[in-house]
C-alpha cells in the first residue's frame, strides 16, 4: 500500500521559506556584484586620472626645465594669468554656460588660509574660472633641435569633438587641458614676448591648425587631458641662502605675473627658478555629474544643503576628483 506521507507536495509555508532564502541569496550576490563593479569603476577612474596627470605633468616639467629667457627687461619670456571672468574667455575657444565652473570667490583661492597653524600647499588652492593660463619660451620640443619655441598650457571648456560654437553639436562638453606649441619659424617671426598680439586670437572658434601662432585659442587636437577642472602654478625664486620665496601668486588678488627680468627686477617681474604645478582631474562619474549640472535645463536640481550653485559645483567636484602636484626646477639658460 502507498504511504500518503511519502507522496505529498510542499506546503505553502515551505515554498515561502524557499523563495525567501533564494531572494536573500540573490540579494547578497547582487550586492557583491555591484560592489565589485563599483570598485572596478573607481580603480579604472583612478588609473585614468593618474595616467592623464602623469602625461600632462611630464610635459609641463620638460618644457619648464628647458625654459629660456634673456634679462632684457623688455620681452615677457614667461606669463601666468588667472582668468576669472567669462567675458575674458571669448577668444580662448570656450563654450560658456549658466552653471559652468563658477567665477566667484568659491573658485578663487590662490593662497589658502593657514588652518590650525598649518600652511596648506598648492593642492588646496583654486585658480579661478579657467585655471592658470601659462605660456613661455622653451626648447627641445620639436625634432628640429633645441631652437626656441613658444608654448602655452590652459584649460578650455568645449565639446570633445566637432564645432565649438554650433548649438546643435551633440558632443559631450568637457573641461580639458591643452598644450599649444608654436613652430620654430613662426616663433622667430612673432618674437619672444609671449604677450604680444601675434600670439593672441580674435576668434571664438578654435585655431584651425596646430602650427598657428596663437597661444590663446588652441586647436582641438592639442588637448592633453580631459576632465581637468583646475590648473595651478606657484612660482618661486631662490634667495642668496638658497631658500625658496614665492613670487606668484603673492596674494589672492595677484592674478598675473610677467617675467620681464632685467637682472634687477622686483619679484613681480622675476623669472622663476622653481614652480609647483597642480592639476585637478574629475573621475568619469564626476564629469557626467558636472555635465548634467551645467546643462541648465533642469536636469538636476540643487540640493537644499547648498546655498548657491557655486558651493554645489565645488562640492561635487571635490567629492569626484583627484589632485596631482609636482615641483619643477628650471634647468634652462639664457639666450
Amino acid at each position: 500500500m502507498n504511504n500518503p506521507r511519502l507522496t505529498r507536495g510542499f506546503t505553502l509555508l515551505e515554498l515561502l521559506v524557499a523563495v525567501t532564502i533564494t531572494l536573500l541569496l540573490a540579494g547578497v550576490m547582487l550586492a557583491v556584484t555591484i560592489g565589485t563593479l563599483n570598485l572596478w569603476r573607481r580603480t579604472q577612474d583612478d588609473f585614468t586620472a593618474a595616467a592623464q596627470a602623469k602625461l600632462a605633468l611630464d610635459l609641463i616639467e620638460r618644457d619648464l626645465q628647458a625654459g629660456v629667457f634673456r634679462k632684457d627687461g623688455v620681452n615677457t619670456w614667461l606669463a601666468a594669468d588667472v582668468i576669472d571672468t567669462a567675458a575674458a574667455l571669448d577668444n580662448h575657444g570656450w563654450r560658456t554656460a549658466a552653471r559652468m565652473k563658477p567665477a566667484t570667490g568659491e573658485s578663487l583661492r590662490l593662497v589658502p588660509e593657514t588652518l590650525n597653524g598649518l600652511v596648506p600647499g598648492i593642492a588646496a588652492a583654486r585658480f579661478g574660472l579657467s585655471g592658470v593660463w601659462l605660456r613661455f619660451i622653451t626648447t627641445n620640443v620639436e625634432s628640429g633641435g633645441s631652437l626656441p619655441v613658444a608654448v602655452a598650457y590652459q584649460l578650455v571648456r568645449r565639446p570633445v569633438s566637432g564645432s565649438n560654437t554650433a548649438a546643435s553639436n551633440p558632443a559631450e562638453v568637457r573641461y580639458s587641458l591643452f598644450r599649444s606649441a608654436v613652430a620654430v619659424d613662426t616663433t622667430l617671426a612673432s618674437g619672444y614676448d609671449v604677450t604680444v598680439l601675434a600670439y593672441g586670437s580674435g576668434s571664438a572658434s578654435p585655431s584651425a591648425t596646430r602650427t598657428a601662432a596663437t597661444l590663446t585659442n588652441p586647436n582641438t587636437m592639442d588637448a592633453l587631458a580631459t576632465n581637468v577642472v583646475d590648473l595651478g602654478a606657484w612660482l618661486y625664486v631662490r634667495d642668496p641662502a638658497g631658500a625658496l620665496r614665492r613670487i606668484f601668486p603673492a596674494t589672492d588678488a595677484d592674478l598675473s605675473h610677467g617675467a620681464r627680468d632685467d637682472g634687477t627686477a622686483s619679484d613681480a617681474n622675476r623669472y622663476p627658478d622653481v614652480a609647483d604645478v597642480m592639476v585637478r582631474i574629475l573621475t568619469e562619474e564626476g564629469a557626467r555629474r558636472i555635465e548634467a549640472m551645467e546643462q541648465g535645463s533642469g536636469a538636476l536640481t540643487r540640493p537644499a544643503d547648498y546655498a548657491t550653485d557655486a558651493a554645489w559645483w565645488w562640492a561635487v567636484v571635490e567629492a569626484n576628483s583627484r589632485v596631482f602636484v609636482r615641483r619643477v626646477e628650471r634647468k634652462g639658460g639664457s639666450l
